[in-house]
């Protein structure tokens, strides 16, 4: 009686511990999906501050916030997430003179299940008003 009785309280303690780790959904958990999309982050900053020398423009991507929510009753794309930037890029004049500009930049992702991994949303740019004749 005593052996049920330890391996039951050893199957729900193991069946509790990775219930914890795991989404309600059974896919994985906000922790695990925010740190990809913050992998994600670090990957677009490391490509947005390659510089090219010819163009004299030097850009510096800073992470100002990732963020992922879930989206109820979404079994295949349980998370939504996004990256928001602020860009400070640089360009040196041949006077020898800086500008700086500056840009908030966001990107919007889902989590898909199947995939295992963060697809970016891609929103259409309005089309600007037509002119009148």
């Amino acid at each position: 009686m005593r052996n049920r009785t330890a391996a039951a309280m050893t199957v729900l303690a193991v069946a509790a511990a990775l219930g914890g780790c795991k989404s309600p959904f059974g896919g994985p958990s906000r922790e695990e999906v925010t740190a990809e999309l913050r992998k994600e982050a670090e990957v677009f900053k490391q490509k947005g501050e390659q510089h090219d020398p010819v163009l004299r423009l030097k850009s510096t991507w800073n992470i100002e916030g990732v963020d992922v929510t879930e989206q109820e009753g979404d079994r295949n794309r349980p998370y939504k997430g996004t990256i928001r930037f602020k860009i400070i890029t640089t360009m040196r004049d041949p006077d020898g003179t800086e500008t700086n500009d500056r840009l908030d930049k966001q990107f919007d992702y889902v989590y898909d299940v199947r995939e295992k991994r963060w697809l970016i949303l891609y929103t259409p740019t309005p089309a600007p008003p037509a002119r009148p004749r």
